[in-house]
């Protein structure tokens, strides 16, 4: 009695853990993308500077306004111009720091960690200055004070965060999910999400999800449309199954990526995708996307819309990679995983460098029946 007693609790222990892989933690505010966010805005970067969220850009504006010249600041814009860090490298270093108050690297820093833009002198100097700026500009009494605002933000986001079907990744993929992913309201991002990830010392990768707040209510409180937060919210999850594909076949989707890119690559660095590494991960993460709403039964027209937001967003060739996803989605008896797939992508992605001229051709009818 006692053995087939164990036996029960391990097999309910098993089945709980590995449910567990797929349960999201619920959305919250993260003082630490919060305080980066504030730090890039206070230096100037047009990508942290956005004023739809108002009521919290007036309260930011007023705490941490005499603080414009602090020597932080000031580093921070030598670092910008000097080696263009921004946009998802300041992200990344946020979640490569401990909890707000103590603003420790959580891991070795690198050249390359976390995030090469940085270079390892420059990030371990941000640091410093970073945590004297957290005691001068009084940090901690502005997150105390927005502790209400925050909480009932991340409650706004319930609809959306109730909203994925994460059984969806594994199946299609066919990769068990190890990673932890965590979704974070950033409350001073704007229309700007992000999807950093961080590998911790004991090997468990972390995968964020930072979602901006571009969109507010009658009396200025942010809100947040599941129509609107959905699809970037299935976006950015993607990504962890897609990128690390990317970057094992860069050799043999490098010659085809740098033609694609160079015929879209004004489109593309207006998005602040910079390289065709980027682009193609952006690629096959969006046609990911239409591939979980045509699997969900949205309607044509939200699928229709979403092809032609990715089309006029320089994604020439989204509905050929579609049909290829559809094409892998079909054969599944030969190819038990994505990764499995991924000599068909390289093809298709020499495809659609051969044919680039067409795909320009093709948008360019598009566009003048709009």
């Amino acid at each position: 009695m006692k053995k087939l007693t164990l036996l029960l609790l391990l097999l309910v222990s098993m089945s709980l853990f590995s449910q567990n892989k797929l349960i999201l933690e619920k959305p919250k505010v993260d003082e630490r993308i919060e305080l980066l966010s504030i730090v890039f805005r206070l230096a100037g970067a047009d990508e942290y500077s956005d004023q739809s969220f108002k009521l919290y850009a007036d309260k930011i504006e007023k705490h941490f306004g005499i603080h414009q010249n602090h020597e932080l600041i000031e580093y921070v814009k030598k670092i910008r111009k000097e080696n263009g860090i921004g946009y998802d490298a300041v992200m990344s270093m946020a979640i490569h720091l401990s909890e707000a108050e103590q603003l420790k690297p959580v891991v070795k820093i690198t050249d390359s960690i976390p995030d090469d833009r940085w270079g390892k002198e420059n990030a371990l100097k941000f640091i410093e200055l970073l945590q004297q700026f957290y005691k001068d500009a009084d940090c901690k009494a502005f997150f105390d004070e927005n502790a209400a605002l925050y909480k009932s933000a991340s409650a706004q986001f319930l609809s959306v965060y109730n909203n994925p079907d994460l059984k969806w990744y594994e199946t299609f993929y066919g990769k068990e999910p190890h990673e932890k992913f965590v979704i974070v309201n950033g409350l001073a991002n704007g229309p700007s999400n992000y999807g950093p990830n961080i590998v911790l010392e004991n090997g468990q990768k972390e995968v964020y999800a930072i979602m901006g707040a571009w969109s507010v209510d009658s009396i200025g409180m942010v809100k947040f449309d599941t129509n609107s937060y959905f699809p970037i919210l299935l976006h950015e999850f993607n990504h962890s199954f897609v990128n690390y594909l990317t970057e094992h076949n860069r050799n043999d989707l490098q010659e085809s990526g740098k033609k694609l890119f160079v015929v879209v690559a004004d489109n593309m660095k207006s998005q602040a995708y910079s390289d065709w590494e980027t682009m193609i991960n952006e690629s096959i993460v969006r046609a990911s996307v239409i591939k979980y709403m045509k699997d969900h039964h949205f309607n044509k027209k939200q699928i229709d819309d979403e092809m032609q937001k990715q089309l006029a967003r320089g994604f020439l060739w989204i509905n050929e990679l579609c049909e290829e996803l559809e094409n892998y989605d079909k054969h599944r008896d030969k190819y038990p995983s994505f990764e499995s797939y991924m000599p068909n992508i390289i093809i298709a992605f020499k495809n659609y460098a051969a044919n680039i001229k067409g795909f320009e051709n093709r948008e360019n009818e598009r566009k003048s029946k709009l």
